[in-house]
């Protein structure tokens, strides 16, 4: 993935995603900085509005499987 900015272009490197209360956290490095993003049910609403709901579906589904299995794992 890569990040653009006007100070250039930089790699993402997705290290985690961590599912809290109400949101998804994603957790990275851009170039040598930690980063976090942090997604919302409206967010992910909004993503699925601009990508077009068909080709959001698949990569929303994967995310929430993941979020779900993590937690389960954690939980046991």
């Amino acid at each position: 993935m890569k990040v653009s900015s006007p100070v250039g272009d930089f790699p993402f490197e997705p290290l985690r995603l961590k599912a809290g209360a109400g949101h998804l956290t994603l957790e990275g490095q851009v170039g040598a900085w930690p980063a976090r993003v942090e997604f919302t049910p409206g967010d992910i609403v909004a993503l699925a509005r601009a990508a077009g709901a068909r080709a959001a579906v698949p990569a929303l589904a994967t995310v929430v499987a993941v979020s779900l299995a993590r937690r389960w794992m954690r939980h046991g």
